[in-house]
């Protein structure tokens, strides 16, 4: 069934509804990464606690070999169910700190994944491990330096170490090809019904994002929707400006698009809506000298999905209702 989003106002990102992107967002203003530290991220590891772990009684510099480290970090992965392929691996740092009143041992290991981006991985003694991916260590650092503040721990291997780059290339595997020299990233906030956490990415040029990935331990897919197209559901880029919602295309916008599919002329027309997914606008047509109407999945410049055309019984099979009554002989 095609689902379609009422008046271009429920679009929606993978499956996640912006609502829920929206109370994240809104969850986000209230303790956002810069001004707190990130231990709020489902009980993943924080900044301030790697901060004290570095700094803290009986912390140590790292000491073990690389081999050793991949090993060690291979079973972290798979007690987290963390999706790595380990390309390369480092201790951070080892010692102790209180955890529950208790003196606990613990260690961070760095991970690189072959794709996408790595870990942050924490032992705590005989408990469950935690993890932040390095886009989350990423902004935490970012946002110190913003402030004036010595960073706290943050992704160093060199195959970690151009975030951005990984965040570009994200960027375009989910936009179809879209090209982004990222400038900026925020952390915007986290939805447990998606396990998902977002971030506003600020691109050269003023174009913006905000990329949705896995909260460590989930299979979520990453999701990539345009400022605009979250502006429109009321989730404002902080980073970029991106105006006013994106307003929806004319109707003489639509008709110009799908004349060339289309052997008569086309009148009326009438703006469905637009698909979740491949982003196509949905309308339904009527030939001026035919009977029988239409429904296109149109897609505009820009769109690489194909255009499509159905009937309205075929519509109605796939949740589509012709509105208008066809022309009398």
């Amino acid at each position: 069934m095609v689902v379609i989003s009422h008046r271009l106002r429920a679009a929606v990102i993978a499956g996640v509804t912006l609502g829920c992107l929206y109370s994240a967002a809104t969850h986000a203003q209230k303790s956002p990464l810069g001004d707190q530290d990130n231990g709020g991220l489902n009980g993943s590891l924080s900044r301030s606690d790697l901060e004290k772990l570095g700094g803290g009684h009986g912390a140590s510099g790292a000491s073990l070999t690389p081999a050793k480290a991949k090993e060690q970090s291979a079973k972290l992965l798979a007690t987290l169910q963390l999706s790595c392929e380990i390309s390369a691996a480092q201790l951070v740092v080892s010692g102790s700190r209180r955890i529950d009143g208790k003196e606990t041992p613990v260690r961070v290991f760095e991970v690189a994944c072959a794709q996408g981006l790595g870990y942050l991985l924490e032992t705590q003694g005989a408990t469950t491990p935690v993890a932040i991916s390095c886009l989350t260590a990423e902004e935490a650092r970012a946002a110190d330096v913003a402030k004036g503040k010595e960073p706290g721990f943050f992704c160093k291997l060199p195959e970690n170490h151009d975030v951005y780059a990984a965040v570009a290339s994200l960027i375009a595997s989910g936009t179809g090809g879209a090209q982004c020299m990222v400038q900026r990233l925020q952390w915007l906030g986290r939805s447990d019904s998606a396990h998902s956490e977002y971030s506003e990415v600020a691109c050269e040029g003023g174009k913006g994002y905000v990329l949705g990935t896995a909260l460590p331990g989930s299979q979520a897919k990453v999701t990539v929707t345009s400022c605009g197209d979250a502006a429109r559901q009321g989730v404002r880029c902080r980073l970029t400006d991106s105006g006013p919602a994106e307003n929806e295309p004319t109707l003489d916008t639509l008709k110009e698009v799908l004349a060339p599919h289309v052997s008569c002329k086309i009148d009326p027309i009438r703006l469905v809506g637009q698909e979740e997914h491949l982003k196509r606008y949905v309308v339904e047509y009527h030939c001026a000298d035919q009977p029988a109407a239409g429904i296109a999945f149109v897609p505009l410049p820009g769109n690489t999905n194909p255009y499509e055309s159905i009937d309205c019984a075929a519509g109605a099979i796939r949740g589509i209702a012709c509105l208008k009554a066809p022309a009398g002989p």
